[in-house]
C-alpha cells in the first residue's frame, strides 16, 4: 500500500502550517518546503482539503494535489483571479480507479491552462516539461509526478534547487 495524502503549494509569508484555511482541515503535516519567493509546498495525510479561504487568506494562487495509494493524483489549482485548472497525474490509472474522464483531461489542453495559471502566479514553466508530466503514467509513484509537475511549472524549492520527496 503506497502513500495517499495531500501536497498544497501556495505563498504565505509564515508556514502552511500556521494559516486558518490549512488549521481548520483534518489532517497531519508530514513534511513542507519552501523557496525564496515565499512559495511552499506541505505533505499531509490523509488526503485533504484546505479550506477555500486559502487563496482569500493568502491572496496567491494555490494548488492541492491528492496522491491516491502512490498510484495516481489529482490536481485542483486556482488563482485570486479566477483562473482554475484540474487534472489527474497517471492518468491511465486514474482511469483505471474509475476516475471522471472531465478530471482526466487533455494533456495539451490542461497544459495551456496550467501553463497561463504558472505564469499568472508568477513563474517560469516549462511547457515541455508539463505536457510530459501530464501525460507520464506513475514509475513507480504518483507523488514523483507531483514533483515533475511541480518542477514543470516553476516552482523551484530548496533555495533554487529541484523539489525532491522527502526520504523515507
Amino acid at each position: 500500500m503506497g502513500f495517499s495524502g495531500s501536497f498544497i503549494v501556495a505563498r504565505a509569508g509564515r508556514p502552511l502550517t500556521e494559516l486558518a484555511a490549512v488549521r481548520t482541515a483534518d489532517c497531519t503535516p508530514l513534511w513542507s518546503a519552501r523557496d525564496v519567493a515565499g512559495w511552499q509546498v506541505l505533505q499531509a495525510c490523509p488526503i485533504t482539503d484546505p479550506d477555500p479561504s486559502l487563496i482569500d487568506e493568502t491572496h496567491a494562487s494555490a494548488l492541492v494535489a491528492h496522491v491516491v495509494d502512490s498510484d495516481f493524483a489529482t490536481v485542483q489549482a486556482e488563482s485570486p483571479d479566477g483562473l482554475s485548472w484540474q487534472c489527474a497525474l497517471s492518468p491511465e490509472m486514474a482511469r483505471d480507479y474509475g476516475l471522471p474522464g472531465e478530471w482526466i483531461g487533455d494533456a495539451a489542453e490542461v497544459g495551456e491552462r496550467a501553463e497561463s495559471w504558472a505564469r499568472g502566479a508568477g513563474l517560469r514553466p516549462d511547457i515541455v516539461a508539463l505536457r510530459a508530466a501530464l501525460a507520464a503514467e506513475c514509475d513507480p509513484l504518483a507523488e514523483d509526478l507531483v514533483f515533475a509537475l511541480l518542477h514543470a511549472l516553476g516552482f523551484r524549492f530548496h533555495d533554487g534547487t529541484d523539489l525532491q520527496p522527502p526520504a523515507v
